[in-house]
């Protein structure tokens, strides 16, 4: 603190007679990394506590698209009809949808990114409802045991009218099955495809190894308008 203080008189003596102008100047010109490191630091405290007490922390639904060109987060068209349809109350509780993810596990080295280990981070702690991917893409990441099996559990009563449309595939644990599973669903004449053109040659859904909100997976499927066996 006595050097602090040294400091501050020695340069309070130092500006003795400089106009307001040139004393910002002098400040600007020898003390701007202090300046910068301050503002900085003040900034990540606010930021840290509107974080970590007034905002919202759990999830209605959390879904990703992979490696789509096309707008598909929080501001596009396909959230916000969603958000609309569903009547979430967005102060109770966030939805996500996130676009901003590529990578391609069908190609050797197609995994080794930052947006990979990010998507499957969120699997494997239990935020990410549902992804959506192309085909061969989602089945490199289907043998994985990334997505859920889709005749077991609670998803077997859940997406059992979409039978029809299941993808199956053979996971890499034999100790599982030795015989392929459904582990997704063929969206590929969706709106998806269709209408919000996020991919040209269709694309396929897989609910997360550990979702939260199977429920509002299928919520988000009769959105999409996606029929049952039962409708068709």
């Amino acid at each position: 603190m006595n050097r602090l203080r040294k400091l501050y008189l020695s340069e309070k003596e130092k500006l003795k007679g400089y106009s307001l102008q040139e004393k910002l100047s002098y400040i600007a010109e020898y003390y701007w990394l202090h300046i910068l490191l301050i503002t900085g630091s003040i900034a990540f405290v606010i930021y840290f506590v509107y974080h970590a007490f007034f905002t919202v922390k759990e999830n209605w639904f959390y879904i990703t698209f992979v490696n789509t060109l096309q707008e598909a987060g929080e501001d596009s068209a396909l959230c916000q009809d969603f958000i609309e349809y569903a009547g979430y109350d967005l102060s109770e509780k966030n939805v996500l949808f996130n676009s901003a993810c590529y990578f391609d596990a069908a190609r050797k080295g197609g995994t080794n990114n930052s947006y990979y280990q990010a998507f499957i981070a969120a699997i494997e702690a239990g935020a990410m409802d549902a992804a959506v991917m192309e085909r061969d893409n989602f089945e490199a990441v289907a043998r994985s045991g990334r997505f859920q099996d889709l005749s077991a559990g609670e998803a077997a009563e859940l997406f059992a009218p979409y039978e029809d449309l299941f993808v199956y595939c053979l996971p890499y644990d034999e100790t599982y099955s030795e015989t392929e599973v459904p582990v997704g669903i063929d969206l590929s004449g969706s709106p998806l495809v269709t209408e919000y053109g996020l991919y040209e040659d269709g694309c396929v859904l897989g609910l997360s190894a550990y979702s939260q909100h199977p429920e509002e997976v299928v919520r988000f499927l009769e959105y999409l308008g996606v029929k049952t066996q039962e409708e068709k």
